[in-house]
């Protein structure tokens, strides 16, 4: 038997951390914003299972994560002031990482810790901080997480059907969300507003994979029958302002934009400079004479649970409703299921913009709920219908 047993290891130092703050403070975690110490349980609360030293994630949190958009507020054990998780904070999100390994298959211990860092910080930030909703989103088996919310007025708006793999089972992305009662006072459950809804709501055939005689074109990635998609270059910026200048519609985005041809030019270049990109996005040009009409892109890359988001543009308004854009998202979606492997897409629609909606039920993407007062638009908040597409639904769709 060894010489070390559990009787001689230390006793948990008690823990002080948490004495004389007045907020945010529960029976069992408080919460904290991330401090340089916290380096050392790295592995415990970031949201990547990639092993890193403390000695570089200490320099994450000093250089990198005070640039990001995203807030780490850590969620730590008052018994020892060890930081067990973190709830992942944007404007009007919520993701959580507390370590499955604190017990049980899914953390059994974790799951108090959890729901108690929810039931405090979700509260704080719509009602004391004002923000208008916050959308906290959960894998499908934290029923206890997902409760918890509901308990203090939350409700499940969004389901994106088996989006996380974890311990060899697929599991849902839930969304949660938890409004501003006072601004529910004001204006309404936007629950009770309907979403209009065009077209049949039918997925139609995707086109007939085209076989080639001769070379592609140029530095194309995948070929339609009519447009194909190739890595976005330097000469598109400029090709991309143009075609926003002729833009003659307002309903499909936070209203129209004007980008120079540097700025696109740049932000694609960086988009490119990542190895692997967590957005990957392709020019999608006409087969007959190279003319560049949109973009499509993955964004938001999961390389460990196999899903992303899809995003579209048709620039030139002279080829919308032909099917052009549709050719050119079932070209995107080869790329994604066939050639990266994923699982699964999630997609994300202004709720004004039917047109769009209904274009993505004609590729096969299916409802998935909705996301309320997330922008504000025409002097009210708005909101966005979701939809998912799994891979293995998209390959049993008919061929032309």
């Amino acid at each position: 038997m060894s010489a070390t047993t559990e009787t001689t290891k230390p006793a948990p130092v008690p823990g002080t951390g948490h004495q004389g703050q007045t907020f945010l403070v529960g029976d069992l975690v408080y919460i904290r914003a991330v401090e340089t110490s916290d380096a050392e349980y790295a592995m415990w609360w970031r949201d990547s299972p990639f092993p890193l030293s403390p000695a570089r994630v200490e320099t994450l949190i000093k250089e990198e994560m005070p640039k990001e958009r995203r807030a780490a507020l850590m969620v730590v054990r008052k018994s020892d002031d060890v930081p067990v998780g973190a709830l992942w904070v944007t404007y009007h999100s919520i993701a959580v990482q507390i370590d499955p390994r604190f017990g049980g298959v899914y953390g059994d211990l974790a799951t108090p810790w959890l729901c108690e860092a929810l039931t405090m910080v979700v509260p704080w930030l719509v009602d004391e901080q004002h923000r208008p909703v916050v959308h906290v989103r959960l894998a499908g088996h934290q029923t206890e997480a997902i409760a918890a919310i509901e308990a203090i007025g939350g409700r499940e708006t969004a389901r994106f059907r088996t989006t996380y793999f974890l311990n060899r089972e697929r599991q849902d992305q839930v969304i949660v969300e938890y409004r501003n009662a006072q601004w529910g006072d004001r204006i309404g459950d936007p629950n009770q507003v309907e979403l209009t809804r065009t077209g049949t709501g039918v997925a139609r055939p995707v086109p007939a994979r085209v076989v080639l005689e001769g070379d592609p074109p140029l530095n194309a990635v995948l070929v339609g029958q009519r447009v194909y998609l190739r890595p976005v270059e330097e000469k598109d910026g400029e090709a991309m302002t143009k075609l926003q200048r002729l833009e003659t519609e307002t309903f499909h985005d936070l209203g129209r934009r004007m980008s120079s041809a540097i700025g696109l030019t740049k932000w694609h270049d960086g988009l490119q400079k990542k190895d692997p990109p967590a957005w990957v996005r392709f020019a999608v040009c006409l087969r007959e004479n190279d003319e560049l009409i949109g973009a499509v892109g993955i964004d938001g890359i999961d390389r460990i649970h196999g899903f992303a988001e899809s995003e579209s543009e048709l620039l030139n308004p002279a080829y919308r409703g032909q099917g052009y854009g549709s050719e050119a998202k079932h070209l995107l979606f080869e790329y994604a299921f066939n050639h990266l492997g994923l699982h699964s897409l999630q997609s994300f629609v202004l709720w004004d913009n039917t047109r769009s909606a209904a274009a993505l039920r004609k590729q096969g993407y299916r409802d998935a709920g909705r996301l309320n007062w997330t922008y504000v638009k025409s002097g009210k908040y708005g909101d966005i219908c979701v939809f998912d597409l799994l891979a293995e639904e998209w390959r049993s769709l008919p061929r032309e």
